[in-house]
C-alpha cells in the first residue's frame, strides 16, 4: 500500500507491539479492520494510510478498502512500514466504520508486551479494539485520534426478487441462477437479511404444494450458501398454493405462480 501524505499531529498515544498475531485476531467470525502505513521515518508523525474492512460475518470475500489519517503519528523510530489490526464492533452498517476515533482510556504508553487501544467513533457506537501486527515498534496515534474513511458506493439494486419454476420442478434453471447472480453481486456483502417465500400454482393437492414449495425456496438458500452468505441471513418459508401471485382458480396450472420470492430486508 502507497504512502498518502504527512501530517504533523502531537503524540498522545503509543501501542506496543508483538511478535506474530495478537490472541484477539484469532476470532475470524467478526468484522475486523487491517491497517497500514509505509516509509515512515524518525521524529515524522502523522502519517497516513490505507486500510480494509474485511466482514466475514456476511460472507466469504466481503471487503471494503478506506484511508486513514493520524495513524503512525510521532514514531519514535524509523521504519519502511507498519501495520494493525483490530475487531470492529457494534457495526450495522458499512458507512458507520468512517468517522474520527479516541482512544476509550485517554492518553497511554504501551512500550511492551501485547499492546491493546480500543478507539471508539466519536458519531456513533462503533468501536475498534486495535492491536499491532509489527514486531519490535510502537504504533503512534495522534492527539486527534485516528480519522476512517470509507466510501460505501451506493446500493442500485432490487429489494425483490421473483424467481419462477418449471412445473413440478424444484430446482434452480440457468435464469433464475443470472438473477441469484446479479442478487449476490449488489447485497452479499451489506447489512441486509434475505427471506425466501416458496410458492406453487393451484394444481395438486395443498399438501404436496406445501412441499413442493418448501422445496423451492430451500434450493434458492442452498444456492445462496454455495455463494458464501452466511446461514444466519437466509430465512426460508413455504407458502405453497395459499399465496398466489396471481389469483386464479383451482386446478390452474401457471409459471408466475411456481416461484421463490426474495425480499431483501
Amino acid at each position: 500500500m502507497s504512502l498518502l501524505n504527512y501530517y504533523s499531529i502531537p503524540v498522545s498515544l503509543l501501542l506496543g507491539f508483538v511478535a506474530g498475531w495478537p490472541a484477539v485476531a484469532q476470532d475470524q467470525n467478526k468484522p475486523r479492520v487491517e491497517m497500514e502505513s509505509t516509509s515512515l521515518m524518525l521524529g515524522v508523525g502523522g502519517q497516513s494510510g490505507d486500510g480494509v474492512l474485511r466482514l466475514p460475518n456476511l460472507g466469504t470475500n466481503c471487503a471494503y478498502p478506506f484511508k486513514v489519517t493520524g495513524f503512525g503519528a510521532g514514531m519514535q523510530v524509523s521504519a519502511s512500514r507498519v501495520s494493525a489490526s483490530g475487531v470492529v464492533k457494534n457495526l450495522t452498517q458499512i458507512s458507520d466504520l468512517s468517522g474520527n476515533y479516541i482512544a476509550m482510556q485517554g492518553e497511554a504508553t504501551v512500550v511492551t508486551g501485547a499492546g491493546t487501544m480500543s478507539m471508539k467513533n466519536r458519531d456513533n457506537n462503533v468501536l475498534i479494539d486495535l492491536e499491532s501486527r509489527t514486531k519490535g515498534l510502537g504504533l503512534g496515534v495522534g492527539a486527534q485520534g485516528l480519522t476512517v474513511t470509507l466510501n460505501e458506493p451506493p446500493a442500485n439494486a432490487p429489494r425483490i426478487y421473483v424467481l419462477d419454476f418449471g412445473y413440478d420442478k424444484t430446482w434452480v434453471d440457468n435464469k433464475a441462477r443470472a438473477e441469484l447472480t446479479q442478487l449476490v453481486q449488489a447485497w452479499k456483502c451489506r447489512y441486509v437479511n434475505f427471506e425466501l417465500v416458496g410458492h406453487t400454482d393451484t394444481a395438486g393437492k395443498e399438501g404436496s404444494n406445501i412441499e413442493i414449495s418448501d422445496k423451492r425456496a430451500k434450493s434458492v438458500r442452498d444456492y445462496l450458501l454455495g455463494a458464501g452468505v452466511v446461514p444466519t441471513r437466509i430465512k426460508t418459508r413455504a407458502a405453497g398454493e395459499s399465496e398466489p401471485l396471481v389469483p386464479t382458480g383451482q386446478a390452474v396450472r401457471v409459471r408466475v405462480n411456481r416461484a421463490v420470492v426474495v425480499f431483501v430486508r
